[in-house]
């Protein structure tokens, strides 16, 4: 198996720049080819060390975290939803305790008569109590 320089990259956790000077510089042996440079494993890691892979604590450890954080979002939900139903609750209770429109006919006239503005109103005052 061969890595190339973005491959060579990712697997040593360094730049591609870092890699190709060491190539130039002779202390990785590489080939170029048309596609690139070919470098060998084991001659990367002779002079790279490899990422270590995640160790199984701290696997466990994040999936842990990833568990309570999600049951944190859960709880939250069920929270805002007892809210929203006492908000809706409490609406309710308030539309039963308004008193019920007025149909009567004088109610009827005193809103058209505050149509207007607060000047056309001051007006029509004026001309009923001269």
């Amino acid at each position: 198996m061969a890595y190339n320089l973005a491959t060579a990259a990712m697997a040593t956790g360094v730049n591609k720049s870092t890699i190709l000077r060491s190539i130039k510089a002779g202390r990785i042996s590489a080939t170029k080819n048309d596609t690139g440079w070919t470098i060998e494993v084991a001659e990367l890691h002779r002079v790279f060390p490899p990422l270590p892979p995640i160790a199984t604590g701290e696997a466990t450890a994040i999936d842990a975290l990833v568990q309570v954080l999600r049951q944190q979002v859960e709880d939250m939900r069920q929270e805002r939803n007892r809210w929203h139903a006492a908000f809706e609750a409490s609406q309710q209770q308030h539309m039963r305790l308004l008193p019920p429109p007025a149909t009567d006919s004088a109610a009827v006239d005193n809103l058209e008569i505050d149509r207007g503005n607060r000047w056309q109103r001051a007006w029509r005052w004026m001309q009923k109590t001269a």
